[in-house]
């Protein structure tokens, strides 16, 4: 085997050679053409900029042919501009390198004439400028002239020869210059009648001397010839190009061919090789490949070779028994005298064969049958060779038949053997134990004996047709214990067939599914009931309804729905954590269930609402009385951990068979009711009325519109002016989103602005609301407006958001307003409902610039003392404490409290729905500092707005 690699390596050495070299020649092609294309691109980029440089002289040549008109003069500065970079970018380049030193100083040529062609237009513009300023100033001291000549007069006459020979200039025309020479002079005799023709005089000999200059410039600059000398550049480096690509062409055919030549030489190798290497490469394949383990050893029983078999069944590696003895293999589990058998035989050489059992690599047995041959060349020994089948796979099939007779023995599960005649010819201990049978009462009996032949005679045809035609049938059947005992069990029988496919026997497993079932039970109760109250849950309720109300119908009874939810439930769920949300549900079901009759039905439908279903004796009056029941109980403060809590309920009331016949029709109108009375204050139950089905009808077609309300640009912003009590200058104005319809007309924000926020509509809204205020600020700000700050309505639903501070941000990037110009108005409901996240929102707003704003503050559940610890610059007093003032006490107070409480904390107070002279003056006396409502200014829109502070300056 050492002999033959040696000859392979050998083999294999020359052709890798060649193969190198075919690959080092491949390489090369490639570089070069690599090469090829970047003087490809090199050759469009000098070519592309020396057109672009024709395309700028060109435009320089139109400027000289404009001497009597007006030019651009920035136009002129970006041409030159251009042109100059264009020729530094050149001159820059690899040109010089690549295209040779001449093209180079072609260019430096086309640079200096550049420098004069920039001079002498440069010199144009000069020269334009005077041109065209005398013309007009000519042409209005002819108007001046000709207004005061009479009708007639000759010298108007001679002004008309003049101003001809002028346009024949213009016009580039030939003209008589004589003719103009004796105009010139007359005109000089007409200066003492009158100052205008001094002036004409003079700007006409001005005119004529800067003509002159004009022509003597253009001849110059046609001297310059820059657009032959681009073309001669572009030709030059295109003939150079060619000459090198021809070069380039040739080297690479030059590498194709011999790359070629290679493959050919490499094709024709590989065939020799392949052809001559054949017979040792099956026999080495033959080898490496066997299933058998290979081991060859020296005669020194050294391992010289072992294959890939080798290491799969022992765990040991070529590298790492190369040069040791097959010894390392041994487990010393087999007796001396079979090594000695082996190695006396070897020594006569003649192969020796037997089973050893030796230890794999990782400690583990390996049963191994071997043949062992000695192989002789030219009658001298040397090698050995080793085949060897590794049996360890059938030692551990014959111990895993002794294992499944164990476990035939000592499964939970019973199990049944007959023979194909069907008759009974083993069971094991569980089989006797479940059915109280030992193998000696059932043996040679059929199967039935403990069948309990409940189903019908159809069951076990199509279960013997399947098992037949399949081989295999499950399923669940009722046996018979030998003392009476009904068990539930679940049947597996299968088919075994001998090598002629004939049935030798049938084997039946059955499995207990008593505990099972019981299971089952639990689960049905799981599936139909809600896990944390015990109560149906809306899949039982549901089930459950229909059926209450078919009975009704039939007796022809009334049936009252009460749909209940919890008041402010998601506030304690949030704030205390849900396992006390948890155990107050637990609390309220104990309690609810305690004021109802045992054929009323009570359900948990969702994660605070409840439903319950009473049977009427007698009118309305009765769902009335247990409503208000409900109300009390829910109402009563409950003790959980070290917490006293308290909540309440909104219920809605729908009757069977008043306010609908079906299970959908009545829960939906007691739901309705319910959203009824959460608007009526909470804590209240409302029956259902077709008004209320109308209400929901009209709030969906509100819906509806308010989806495209934004598309269609609906919505638009008017503004309200915020004025200083002190001095009644406006210095801000609160942004106030309104709603026209085409089909609805205006909507009032009370009605739409809680569907936005129901249905989420209210985020793209409040981002549309943000930026739309943002830029009016900016447009004021343009027109010179002083306002100190905007402020912009934020509902708590989009701090739900998780980037809306990004997209803030985001906004106050884009539109560029100062962010300590924006005032952020929030509600007590935000900080209350929303503490940890939006907090932090709110904190970082901040950190920006803006200005937090607590709106219609005194009308929610925060205090003074969780406000002092927020992030705030302003509290605004809710207009309810202001439309009474000065005469309710009550409202005095409350609005001097806020303002001294958010005074010491340092805040700014604004009060807004002022309407009266005296309401002003009230809060005014009291400290209060900026003042907002209909007594001042009604909202308005943004050009309304720019006229009124305008308007409020000047008063």
């Amino acid at each position: 085997m050492t002999q033959l690699k040696k000859i392979l390596y050998k083999r294999v050495d020359s052709f890798s050679l060649l193969l190198l070299f075919f690959a080092v020649i491949l390489f090369s092609l490639f570089f070069y053409l690599l090469k090829i294309d970047n003087n490809i691109r090199h050759y469009d980029y000098y070519r592309q900029y020396l057109q672009k440089m024709g395309m700028l002289n060109h435009k320089m040549e139109t400027v000289f042919y404009q001497k009597y008109r007006y030019i651009d003069y920035d136009e002129t500065s970006h041409i030159l501009k251009a042109f100059q970079v264009s020729i530094t970018q050149l001159e820059q380049s690899q040109m010089k390198q690549e295209f040779g030193e001449h093209i180079y100083l072609d260019l430096l040529t086309l640079g200096k004439d550049y420098q004069r062609k920039k001079y002498l237009l440069q010199k144009f513009e000069a020269l334009n400028s005077r041109l065209t300023n005398s013309m007009h100033t000519i042409f209005d001291l002819r108007k001046t002239i000709e207004h005061k000549m009479k009708p007639g007069e000759a010298k108007q006459e001679e002004m008309h020869q003049v101003f001809f020979i002028l346009s024949q200039i213009l016009m580039d025309m030939p003209y008589d210059k004589e003719a103009l020479e004796h105009l010139m002079s007359k005109l000089k005799t007409y200066q003492k009648e009158h100052a205008q023709f001094k002036y004409l005089y003079l700007h006409m000999q001005h005119f004529l001397i800067n003509v002159k200059e004009m022509k003597i410039l253009l001849a110059e600059n046609k001297k310059i010839d820059l657009l032959n000398e681009i073309r001669h550049m572009i030709n030059d480096l295109s003939t150079y190009y060619t000459e090198i690509r021809n070069k380039q062409k040739m080297i690479a055919l030059s590498f194709f061919s011999l790359a070629f030549l290679i493959l050919l030489l490499l094709i024709f190798n590989y065939r020799r090789e392949k052809r001559k290497t054949r017979e040792l490469l099956a026999f080495k394949y033959a080898i490496e490949n066997s299933d058998n383990v290979i081991v060859i050893t020296d005669t020194d029983r050294h391992i010289e070779f072992v294959n890939e078999a080798f290491e799969m069944h022992t765990g040991y590696s070529k590298e790492e028994v190369y040069g040791k003895n097959p010894n390392i293999l041994k487990s010393d589990l087999v007796e001396p005298e079979v090594y000695q058998s082996l190695n006396e035989t070897l020594d006569r050489g003649e192969k020796w064969q037997g089973e050893l059992i030796n230890r794999k690599k990782d400690g583990s047995l390996l049963y191994e049958r071997a043949s062992i041959v000695p192989i002789f060349m030219e009658g001298e020994l040397v090698q050995y060779l080793a085949i060897k089948l590794d049996v360890t796979e059938y030692i551990r099939q014959q111990k895993i038949l002794q294992q499944s007779a164990t476990v035939y023995d000592t499964i939970g599960d019973g199990i049944l053997i007959a023979n194909s005649d069907r008759k009974i010819v083993s069971v094991n201990k569980a089989f006797s134990r479940m059915f109280g049978y030992c193998e000696e009462e059932l043996e040679g009996k059929e199967p039935s004996v403990i069948m309990e032949l409940k189903e019908a005679p159809v069951f076990y045809k199509k279960m013997w047709h399947r098992l037949l035609s399949t081989g295999r049938w499950a399923g669940r059947v009722n046996n018979r214990a030998k003392n009476g005992k009904r068990i539930p069990v679940w049947l597996t029988i299968a088919i075994v067939r001998n090598d002629k496919n004939k049935i030798q026997n049938f084997i039946a497993i059955y499995t207990n599914l008593e505990e099972i079932i019981e299971m089952e039970d639990k689960a049905n109760f799981l599936a139909y009931h809600d896990s944390l109250t015990k109560l149906p849950n809306r899949t039982q309720f549901e089930r459950a309804i229909v059926d209450i109300l078919e009975l009704a119908k039939i007796e022809k009874k009334k049936i009252a729905v009460l749909f209940i939810d919890l008041d402010r439930f998601k506030v304690i769920n949030d704030t205390l954590g849900h396992h006390i949300g948890d155990e107050m549900l637990i609390h309220l079901s104990h309690r609810i269930r305690s004021v109802l009759d045992d054929d009323d039905l009570l359900a948990r439908i969702g994660g605070d609402e409840f439903v319950v279903v009473l049977n009427l004796k007698k009118d309305k009056k009765e769902a009335g009385m247990m409503a208000q029941k409900l109300l009390t109980v829910i109402r009563e403060p409950i003790s959980i951990y070290d917490y006293h809590l308290n909540t309440t309920a909104s219920i809605g009331i729908a009757l069977y068979p008043d306010d609908g016949e079906d299970r959908s029709e009545i829960v939906k109108h007691a739901d309705s009711a319910m959203y009824y009375a959460k608007e009526k204050g909470k804590d209240n139950f409302q029956f259902y009325t077709k008004q209320l089905s109308l209400d929901v009808e009209a709030r969906l077609k509100l819906e509806q519109e308010l989806l495209h309300a934004l598309k269609k640009k609906e919505l638009t912003l008017f503004y309200q002016p915020q004025y200083d009590l002190g001095s009644r200058k406006v210095i801000g104005a609160e942004a106030l989103l309104r709603w026209n319809n085409e089909r609805l007309g205006t909507v009032s924000p009370d009605e739409f602005i809680s569907i936005a926020e129901e249905t989420g509509l209210i985020i793209d809204i409040g981002y549309f609301v943000f930026e739309e205020a943002c830029r009016t600020y900016m447009h004021w700000r343009e027109l010179g407006l002083d306002i100190e700050s905007i402020s912009i309505n934020i509902s708590s639903i989009q701090f739900r958001e998780d980037d809306v501070f990004e997209h803030f941000e985001d906004i106050i990037l884009r539109t560029g307003i100062p962010a300590h110009k924006i005032e952020i108005e929030i509600t007590e409901r935000f900080i209350m409902e929303y503490s940890t996240t939006n907090l932090t929102i709110l904190e970082d707003l901040r950190n920006i610039g803006c200005k937090i704003s607590i709106d219609d503050f005194g009308t929610g559940y925060s205090s003074m003392s969780y406000i002092k610890s927020l992030a705030l610059d302003t509290i605004k007093i809710d207009k309810s404490f202001i439309s009474d003032l000065p005469d309710d006490s009550h409202d005095a107070e409350v609005s001097k409290a806020i303002i001294a409480l958010s005074k010491s904390l340092g805040y700014l107070v604004v009060a807004e729905g002022i309407e009266t002279v005296e309401q002003e003056a009230f809060l005014k006396t009291h400290g209060c500092d900026i003042g907002q409502g209909f007594y001042f200014a009604k909202p308005m829109s943004s050009e309304a707005f720019i006229g009124f502070v305008q308007n409020n300056k000047k008063g």
